[in-house]
């Protein structure tokens, strides 16, 4: 039994691959750009999560990066295909626009003046 997607194989495979990274940087990301900033203060958003796991953010930021970049093919998919549309499609399509809304938001959104 094949499950119905507007998405091609190859689109759920690469979000697959990419969206752990891109998840767990951006949620970083968002947390010095809000929590983090409400209670320390202004942030240089990025700088402690470089110097405590470079790893994580080097992949993480290509991850998140190829993940805004998906979503460029994802709406015309979404669009052509969207009765056939379910809620695993839904999901990532909704979690992609989560990464892109934290990397997108200004670092000094949540900075109190």
């Amino acid at each position: 039994m094949r499950m119905r997607s507007a998405f091609p194989l190859w689109m759920r495979l690469s979000w697959l691959s990419i969206a752990p990274f891109a998840f767990l940087f951006a949620g970083r990301i968002a947390l010095e750009k809000t929590i983090w900033t409400w209670s320390r203060g202004p942030q240089a958003v990025g700088f402690s999560l470089m110097h405590s796991n470079p790893g994580l953010f080097f992949g993480g930021a290509v991850c998140s990066n190829a993940l805004i970049l998906w979503l460029i093919p994802a709406v015309f998919y979404l669009i052509r295909g969207f009765r056939s549309a379910s809620l695993p499609d839904a999901a990532m399509f909704v979690g992609t626009l989560l990464v892109a809304l934290a990397m997108i938001v200004p670092d000094t959104l949540f900075a109190s003046t």
